[in-house]
């Protein structure tokens, strides 16, 4: 799902490492929230949508370490539920195993939290997929 998303986040490093970042399909540019975990970013689709799964390109130092990631849905930034949850070995710059939505989920926001990560936390890709009709 390509679109041109509203995004926030926890923190940002610079202007350069802002959030939007996590979206373009350039390796060189990255969302890099300046500190460890737990750090967040929030995707607003405009209106709600039907999603299956997410997958994530994380850019990270040290290059490769255990992560934990949640991902939350709903209609209002007030009120997210859990869809999602993983812990696995991550890697800088290879795409994280495809994060499948528990059921799926019409939203209009995403936050992907990293709750535990050995360094400072970043992304340099955030794709969305859409539910099968």
């Amino acid at each position: 799902m390509t679109l041109p998303l509203p995004l926030q986040a926890s923190s940002e490093k610079s202007e350069e490492d802002c959030c939007d970042n996590a979206l373009t399909d350039n390796r060189d540019e990255t969302w890099h929230s300046g500190k460890q975990a737990p750090a967040w970013i929030n995707l607003d689709l405009g209106r709600p949508r039907q999603l299956s799964h997410v997958r994530l390109l994380p850019f990270q130092v040290p290059t490769s370490g255990q992560s934990r990631h949640k991902v939350y849905v709903g209609n209002n930034l007030g009120d997210m539920k859990l869809a999602a949850e993983v812990s696995t070995e991550t890697h800088h710059h290879k795409w994280m195993q495809d994060v499948t939505l528990a059921a799926a989920q019409d939203a209009r926001y995403i936050r992907i939290e990293t709750v535990e990560h050995p360094g400072w936390v970043a992304w340099s890709g955030i794709q969305l997929f859409a539910a099968p009709e």
